[in-house]
């Protein structure tokens, strides 16, 4: 039974009315392993999910769980064999968090003891207050992040081996939603749980996923490791969903003068001196050797002499820090941050100058920038 997939669709139809849905769909989900369903709306994910744990039946084809057919006239009974978590929790909103809990358990009987003692088990697992106080509140008296770890925390109760999730993290603000990530990737292997997970959110993907599963109509598009829809896209549909959904797309719409340092010092050769200017401050400052002026950047931890004509054009650029660097390699303002990024790293350089149309210095883009991002 080891080598048996914990999930196995074969050949399966399904339709809404007229709508084909799937159509000969082929999927096995090995144990132990974390998938991610992506694709744009109207893909079959969610269908695909909800084919997975009994809600919908297909019209035609076989699915497998542990190697035992489900039976549509016993689709509850699979129900509560599996975890199913859903966006926004799912909680009952009438019912108490301790009533919500232990739902399926009631259900099946246990004693409360026994329902007791699993409550406190889950609530340490998903770091969750225990006491009667908490456990007595209605899901709309608590956090939406403390709504979320309870609607996992029941789907966990039963202890299933496989756990089905259909956009459980969407409705998060980003820094909780990013923490429960990290926290259920870390249940996950210490569980060794068989998880399927439909989300929108590609990062959230690549951040979660042993194996993603890009859905195309119905049909399987691309099921590989994330980092292969990067490397190897196998068609061009692969290719631009990545990029169109990529976390790096949206650096594309910032552009380099929001975050161009101004506070800089840039340099004229008046050939008996050199003038020092401050593009923030617009002070100047003369020194007569070269020398003189290299020292006082220095001191005011400037890396790079930024050369300029009279009028602030941008001739070139010389490192402070490595002598025999130097380049005439300039950024536009108007070009987008993640360009920036690439030439940064690129051309190996801390800092590269930012120039508006009129090929006026305006400021340079820096490693600082990269650390604020």
């Amino acid at each position: 039974m080891t080598n048996t997939p914990a999930i196995e669709m074969k050949q399966i139809q399904f339709s809404y009315g007229e709508k084909r849905i799937l159509n000969n769909f082929d999927l096995k989900i090995e144990r132990g392993k974390v998938y991610c369903l992506v694709g744009s709306s109207s893909s079959g994910k969610t269908t695909t999910l909800r084919l997975m744990n009994g809600l919908l039946t297909a019209q035609r084809g076989e699915i497998y769980i542990d190697g035992k057919r489900l039976d549509p006239r016993f689709g509850e009974k699979w129900r509560r064999s599996m975890g199913y978590s859903i966006q926004g929790s799912g909680l009952f909103p009438h019912m108490t968090l301790e009533d919500n809990l232990s739902i399926i358990a009631r259900r099946e009987a246990w004693d409360k003891s026994k329902i007791c003692q699993r409550i406190h088990e889950l609530c340490e697992l998903m770091d969750l207050p225990s006491d009667t106080g908490f456990l007595q509140q209605k899901p709309a008296q608590i956090s939406g992040g403390q709504q979320q770890r309870v609607g996992i925390a029941r789907a966990l109760f039963m202890n299933p081996q496989i756990m089905l999730m259909d956009e459980p993290f969407s409705a998060l603000d980003p820094i909780t939603r990013s923490e429960l990530q990290k926290e259920f990737t870390r249940l996950q292997r210490q569980l060794g749980l068989t998880i399927v997970i439909v989300t929108h959110d590609l990062s959230e993907a690549f951040t979660m996923a042993d194996e993603m599963i890009l859905l195309n109509q119905g049909r399987i598009e691309q099921k590989d490791r994330p980092s292969r829809f990067l490397l190897s896209p196998k068609s061009s549909y692969v290719e631009e969903f990545i990029q169109s959904h990529s976390p790096g797309n949206i650096l594309k719409e910032v552009y380099l003068y929001s975050v161009t340092n101004t506070d800089i010092w840039t340099a004229t050769d008046l050939n008996s001196s050199v003038l020092l200017s401050n593009l923030e401050s617009q002070e100047k400052v003369q020194k007569a050797q070269l020398e003189d002026a290299k020292d006082f950047l220095r001191q005011l931890g400037q890396d790079n002499i930024y050369w300029v004509n009279p009028q602030g054009q941008f001739l070139s650029s010389q490192s402070l820090v490595k002598e025999e660097l130097s380049h005439t390699t300039s950024l536009l303002s108007t070009d987008h941050i993640l360009n920036g990024m690439k030439t940064i790293l690129r051309q190996g350089i801390s800092a590269l100058p930012v120039i508006n149309h009129e090929q006026k210095l305006i400021g340079v883009f820096s490693e600082g920038a990269l650390d604020a991002l």
